[in-house]
């Protein structure tokens, strides 16, 4: 919902696109916890039963979603489609893209791809498996801090000035900001967690256990993610300084991804402010939302595009002074993007993405009864 709230032009959610930081952090770890619990029953991963898994989940209803979306745009916005197919289209540039907004999509799919081989070639048969998730978690911080150590405009330049015009938004997404190599951070730490819960669960509980640290480190995950949310919605707030500017193109992703796995530990937890949280998010409020929440990535940006430049287009176009985009006209797109997007994401739930998900639970039960898991994954 930060997402679409983000795509919809809503202000107070410039920042709302850390949403797909959350994502990234829950995708690994349902899917790391899936694979470890496959493992710890079976002493084995399945491979082929977790890629068809994986295939059955993501690709229908996003082929669909490519066709309408080359009907929508037209041949000449359709050209890299392809790309989209064999999920290696962020490997393009911006202006390249084809439904740009999907480029997690191809992160994800890369990741799941790679993942349960790391997992099951060189981290599950060893005593130091979390030794090794760790190790990576910080090769991602290395990696992110060399790439945008060798690019100067990156690494010269005051952080609002990353995104003060078109030519440096499009360089920092291009370079920094769609790239496995660059997200990956968020999805091990995610993993790591997953391990965590599987295999040191005695552990996280001692840790929830000391009211006084368990305290503390919810304060700071709260204030993690605020930060990284107002700092991403008000780039000014670093001002001109270039060291910190370096400091939170390296730090925030993964600092926002270790935030947001204490926020899943605390849900877990028994005290009260666990129970609170976790009663919070498994409202059955949120229920459909989270059934639909795959379609509704796939169809709002196309529904979000030609809603916004209507309401332009209505705004220009009213008696008087022309009307600033304010606030309550972004809210008002929001309410309206929603109202359209449900629908169409809950008919092609319910055609398309709840079938092809049926087909998996054979496979899924046959792989160690990890099904329930891999139904929400």
């Amino acid at each position: 919902m930060p997402v679409i709230f983000f795509h919809a032009g809503f202000s107070y959610f410039h920042g709302g696109f850390v949403g797909v930081d959350v994502f990234f952090v829950i995708s690994g770890f349902l899917i790391g916890r899936m694979l470890f619990r496959e493992y710890n029953q079976t002493q084995r991963l399945d491979l082929k039963a977790f890629y068809w898994r994986r295939y059955l989940r993501l690709t229908p209803v996003y082929l669909f979603a490519m066709v309408v979306f080359y009907f929508l745009a037209g041949p000449d916005y359709s050209q890299t489609l392809w790309a989209n197919v064999l999920y290696v289209n962020n490997f393009l540039p911006l202006e390249s893209m084809s439904m740009p907004w999907t480029w997690t999509l191809a992160v994800e799919e890369q990741f799941y791809i790679v993942l349960p081989l790391l997992l099951s070639l060189l981290i599950l048969p060893f005593r130091h498996a979390l030794g090794v998730l760790l190790g990576l978690f910080l090769l991602s911080f290395i990696i992110i801090g060399l790439v945008a150590s060798n690019d100067a405009q990156l690494w010269h330049q005051p952080y609002h000035r990353l995104f003060s015009g078109k030519d440096n938004i499009i360089h920092y997404f291009d370079t920094l900001y769609v790239n496995l190599h660059t997200r990956f951070g968020t999805l091990i730490c995610g993993v790591i967690l997953a391990y965590l819960t599987v295999y040191r669960a005695r552990w996280l509980q001692q840790v929830l256990s000391r009211r006084l640290l368990s305290t503390g480190l919810t304060v700071l995950a709260l204030v993690v993610m605020i930060s990284g949310v107002m700092l991403n919605g008000n780039k000014q707030w670093l001002g001109e300084s270039l060291h910190l500017a370096r400091l939170n193109l390296i730090l925030d992703r993964n600092l926002f991804g270790m935030a947001t796995c204490w926020m899943i530990v605390l849900c877990s937890a028994p005290g009260t402010t666990g129970k609170l949280v976790n009663r919070f998010f498994s409202a059955r409020l949120w229920y459909p939302f989270a059934q639909l929440s795959y379609s509704m990535y796939l169809f709002h940006y196309m529904l979000a595009v030609p809603l916004v430049l209507m309401t332009v287009n209505i705004l220009k176009h009213s008696p008087g002074p022309a009307p600033l985009m304010q606030h309550h006209w972004f809210l008002l797109m929001f309410v309206g993007l929603v109202l359209v997007t449900v629908p169409v994401s809950l008919l092609t739930y319910t055609l398309i993405e709840r079938p092809f998900i049926n087909l998996r639970k054979p496979a899924a039960a046959a792989a160690g009864g990890t099904a329930k898991v891999a139904a929400t994954a």
